[in-house]
């Protein structure tokens, strides 16, 4: 099974199991997958982690949600699976209010309505979905990893005299031709 076979079948149970029960219902035509967010993504510390799309910026004017693929965690994407359907239901225009926290809590998504959780009664019905599904077939995937972190292109210079200090490029430093103070006028500079 791929992710979005997952996915869709998972939107598919969370609406019998979890909304129709509750009394609302994910529309038919929703369309999931797996893909970063376009904000807050993969770098950030409070990284978005799955995101809704109204009808209105799609083409085939469906609502389309994406979970990050940082989640490999069954039980926590159908958490968020569950809180990007509340979006589409309303077709994102309550944004975390009105509409949205009253279906959040009738489903049982509990906390800062930005970054909901499950309740323990809506884990219970997650893992019997799960149980039905098995594991979701992803594995986390963290770009950072591939990111090469950017070393100090300047380079600290410093009077052990009077502690006078600057920075400046390997470049520069290569061509200095002594090692005087500007500041005391001591020939006691040295690269830090």
């Amino acid at each position: 099974m791929t992710r979005e076979e997952y996915l869709q079948q998972a939107t598919t149970l969370l609406n019998s199991e979890v909304f129709i029960p509750a009394g609302y219902e994910i529309p038919a035509d929703v369309k999931v997958s797996c893909g970063w967010p376009v904000s807050g993504g993969a770098s950030s510390r409070q990284a978005t982690i799955g995101q809704c799309f109204s009808r209105a910026v799609s083409a085939n004017n469906v609502n389309e949600i994406f979970i990050s693929p940082k989640l490999d965690e069954a039980s926590r994407v159908l958490d968020v699976l569950t809180h990007e359907h509340i979006h589409a239901i309303d077709d994102c225009k309550s944004g975390h209010k009105g509409l949205f926290r009253t279906i959040a809590r009738a489903v049982g998504l509990e906390g800062k309505m930005t970054a909901t959780v499950a309740s323990e009664a809506l884990k219970v019905k997650l893992e019997a979905i799960i149980d039905k599904l098995g594991d979701y077939p992803h594995a986390k995937l963290d770009y950072t990893k591939q990111i090469k972190k950017q070393s100090t292109r300047m380079i600290k210079v410093e009077c052990s005299e009077c502690e006078f200090s600057y920075r400046t490029s390997r470049k520069n430093i290569e061509l200095m031709r002594n090692s005087t103070c500007n500041s005391c006028g001591e020939s006691t500079l040295e690269i830090v």
